[in-house]
């Protein structure tokens, strides 16, 4: 009970992180598991449909739905475990690593990049689109949550897409996950360019009434 309390979980860009007392994981998205379900029902029902009709079937369809099954079902099936049980990004305090998993076919398999604690320098919140479009400001904000190494070289930990509207609360979200990750592996989280505020909506006066237009 006390470990559920204290986890948290905050939406990322197409991720989702979650905060426990000794670790922070970035997952993939709940909708992330939708294509690779399908891919696997679809392998099944290939497989299926062999194994039921395949004397009835042109013998090119039964080389196609074997080929079509062989391939989705464990590759599918794989990816759907990965998007459910896997993680792309994990900190752990008890073993004093960082570590970001390789995306090969989304299956997150094998290693990516290993990082100590002692080879961190700081954690990095910045806006990306701060670049203007033509007409203006670009209509979404992106903010990125990166670790900066000892050596200079930066990996992403995780990105906040939001309307342009709502920027300041996505800023807000970018910057609880750096805090975490930081508190975490007790360094420093730095904000890089200024941070976005909330708009203010104009208030009507009460009373005020447009002028009558007079014939």
């Amino acid at each position: 009970m006390a470990e559920q309390a204290a986890r948290r979980e905050i939406d990322l860009h197409r991720r989702v992180c979650v905060i426990k007392p000794d670790s922070i994981d970035i997952r993939p998205a709940r909708s992330a598991a939708v294509a690779p379900l399908i891919g696997f029902l679809l392998g099944v029902v290939a497989f299926v449909s062999v194994l039921l009709w395949m004397e009835h079937l042109p013998f090119v369809l039964v080389l196609a739905l074997m080929g079509a099954a062989i391939l989705l079902v464990p590759f599918s099936g794989m990816g759907f475990v990965y998007s459910v049980y896997g993680a792309n990004v994990v900190i752990n305090r008890t073993k004093g690593t960082a570590l970001w998993q390789q995306g090969l076919f989304g299956m997150g398999v094998g290693t990516s990049e290993l990082v100590p604690f002692a080879k961190m320098e700081q954690l990095e919140v910045e806006e990306i689109s701060r670049d203007e479009q033509a007409g203006g400001p670009q209509d979404f904000a992106q903010f990125e949550v990166r670790l900066l190494k000892v050596s200079g070289r930066r990996l992403s930990i995780g990105q906040v897409t939001v309307p342009r509207a709502a920027a300041a609360h996505g800023f807000a979200r970018a910057r609880e996950v750096g805090e975490a990750v930081a508190a975490l592996v007790d360094r420093p989280l730095v904000v890089i360019g200024e941070a976005p505020r909330p708009r203010r909506r104009r208030r009507r006066r009460r009373g005020s009434r447009p002028a009558a237009s007079v014939a």
